[in-house]
């Protein structure tokens, strides 16, 4: 009638002449997929790098960085109230403008006004 094929798994093939040594690694079959654990190894370091990019651009694209003299604070709160911090102020210091916020400077109070932002109280 024909050949006849046995596909049972628990069957091992008999080796030929050739393969009586002991196998060599073939990196395209034999790599290893990443654990949960391995994975959870780099993440962190992925996450810091991107941060540090995020934090430089905003660093270097802030009109105080290029030396324009800006120096109004506009800050979401956050409720999403945009407030303006002026030098001086009690939280002047603290205030960070993250510009991925919607943060960004101003050059005068009457900007900032006319932008939709409100002087903060203190």
């Amino acid at each position: 009638m024909g050949n006849v094929v046995d596909f049972d798994p628990g069957k091992q093939r008999k080796r030929k002449a050739r393969d009586s040594g002991p196998s060599r690694p073939n990196p395209r079959y034999d790599r290893k997929q990443p654990t949960n654990g391995q994975l959870a190894d780099w993440i962190p370091g992925v996450a810091l790098a991107a941060g540090i990019t995020i934090l430089a651009t905003a660093m270097l694209t802030s009109p105080m960085a290029s030396g324009i003299g800006c120096d109004i604070k506009g800050n979401v709160s956050t409720t999403g109230e945009h407030i303006f911090h002026v030098p001086g102020q009690e939280y002047y210091r603290e205030t960070v403008v993250n510009p991925l916020r919607g943060e960004r400077w101003f050059c005068s109070e009457e900007a900032a006004r006319e932008a939709g932002w409100r002087k903060a109280y203190r």
